[in-house]
């Protein structure tokens, strides 16, 4: 059964999506599905059709180093610390500022191996915004240009052929239709990116065709949704048994006193969004939650059909569909990654209905303690309770035939004296949020490797040391 890969919204955090990919890129996972929304969009880009130096360069080598590019896309530190904005990223609007976008881009080429080459790139890419023409009025609908960098970052033209059977979406909202909609793979351009890209206020709307001889206006996806785990049934469709989310907006540790008027600024965009993924998620686990029910009551509703004919054959049947239902609430129960061990152990209590479990206990207590050890000790404790119902050979591949959700467990990595600092755009943090996404990466395939080789039917390849060893 195949994998399928959720990478939600969230800038500057791109870096942190891209160090946790390079990560399972080096172990060899690949994906039967993509779905994308906001920056997740690009890291998702970056993985399927970076683009190559040179025809030499081969797909995986342009994917890594694309990967680590992401960590050099900040403003240098001593420059950030006195104008903490990114004007390389955010680019004035208007026709003659978007004329001399692909020269200004160059700037994203230059050496940065140190802080005297990234000093000098970034002062002249400062002295280039300051004295770039702008059509900016109080009547603009944004403040900055639809971002043309994309285009250099990513081989739109080999993008199908790269992507092969794999299936890829991207989320954007539609102001006609008033409705979230999920631009398919056959659709993806540039233009579909900085649709999907077009953050009210920041971006003015964009415009594409509808196919029709008229145009249709788009914001972007994450504004409303930043996290589409299973746009349009994409990862039903695929068969998908495994999901892999990346969300960092769902943690409220983002929301935070502002250090200065910028910070507030951008604290009054991020602290909606927290909720708005929250409740993405939640929504996403109710609608398992009622099909898992509605299964359950179907299976039970035919089974009785027995009881007219066999009543030993019903009573047999009835448990093992009892059972297979208590696997598949013990599954959502025990979480399979990033687990919140408060929620756990409350949800635990009442769907235990107080009936004494220690081996439940010993994992809650192991959820708090030592997480590696209760993710393997989770999986020997599912698949002891499917041999001890019975349950059919049909369900013991994805625990009672549904898909696993497993959570890039980011927050577990960052520092508790970083996140006041992780929304800025400055070097350090861009670098640092690297190094921590690969080292989540890579602590993630170890916790989840039996689960990850089931899916994929092979075993994961060794990855690196450290991200800065690797990219030596």
């Amino acid at each position: 059964m195949p994998i399928g890969l959720v990478l939600g919204g969230g800038a500057p955090h791109l870096p942190l999506m891209s160090g946790a990919l390079l990560a399972l890129e080096e172990a060899g996972l690949d994906f039967k599905v993509m779905s994308t929304t906001g920056a997740g969009m690009l890291a998702g880009l970056l993985y399927v059709s970076p683009s190559r130096l040179n025809p030499a360069e081969s797909l995986g080598e342009a994917r890594r180093r694309a990967f680590r590019a992401t960590s050099t896309m900040g403003v240098e530190d001593l420059i950030y610390q006195f104008l903490p904005i990114n004007y390389k990223v955010f680019q004035k609007p208007g026709p003659v500022a978007e004329a001399l976008a692909p020269a200004f881009n160059l700037f994203f080429q230059a050496p940065r191996d140190t802080p005297e080459q990234r000093l000098f790139s970034d002062w002249m890419a400062l002295m280039s915004a300051t004295f770039m023409p702008s059509s900016l009025t109080p009547w603009s609908k944004g403040l900055c240009q639809p971002p043309s960098w994309i285009e250099g970052l990513v081989d739109f033209d080999a993008f199908l052929d790269n992507l092969g059977e794999a299936g890829f979406r991207l989320g954007a909202y539609c102001i006609e239709d008033r409705a979230d909609v999920s631009f398919d793979r056959e659709d993806l351009s540039l233009d579909h990116c900085k649709a999907a890209l077009a953050m009210p206020f920041i971006y003015e709307p964009y415009k594409l065709s509808d196919g029709a001889g008229g145009e249709k206006t788009y914001l972007e996806g994450s504004a409303f949704d930043p996290l589409k785990l299973n746009p349009d049934d994409v990862m039903v469709d695929g068969d998908v048994d495994t999901i892999i989310f990346f969300d960092i907006l769902g943690h409220r540790k983002l929301v935070d006193e502002p250090r200065d008027l910028t910070d507030a600024w951008v604290q009054s965009i991020i602290a909606p969004l927290t909720r708005l993924t929250e409740n993405s998620l939640e929504q996403f686990k109710d609608r398992r939650a009622r099909h898992a029910q509605n299964r359950f009551l179907t299976a039970l509703d035919k089974a009785s059909d027995l009881a007219e004919t066999d009543s030993g054959a019903f009573k047999d049947k009835r448990d093992l569909i009892r059972a297979e239902r208590e696997l598949y609430a013990l599954t959502d129960l025990l979480g399979s990654a990033d687990v919140d061990l408060v929620a756990f152990q409350t949800a635990m209590t009442i769907h235990l209905n107080d009936q004494s479990d220690s081996r439940l206990q010993q994992l809650a207590d192991l959820a708090g303690a030592d997480y590696a050890a209760f993710v393997r000790e989770r999986e020997i404790y599912l698949k002891e309770r499917e041999l001890a119902a019975g349950v059919p050979s049909t369900c013991t591949a994805t625990h009672s035939r549904r898909s696993e959700l497993l959570r890039m467990p980011f927050r577990r990595h960052i520092p508790e004296d970083h996140w006041p600092k992780i929304l800025d755009w400055s070097h350090s943090n861009l670098s640092f949020l690297f190094e921590v996404g690969y080292e989540t990466g890579r602590t993630f395939l170890e916790n989840h490797r039996q689960r990850l080789e089931s899916s994929l039917g092979r075993p994961l390849k060794e990855t690196g040391a450290t991200a800065a060893e690797a990219a030596e």
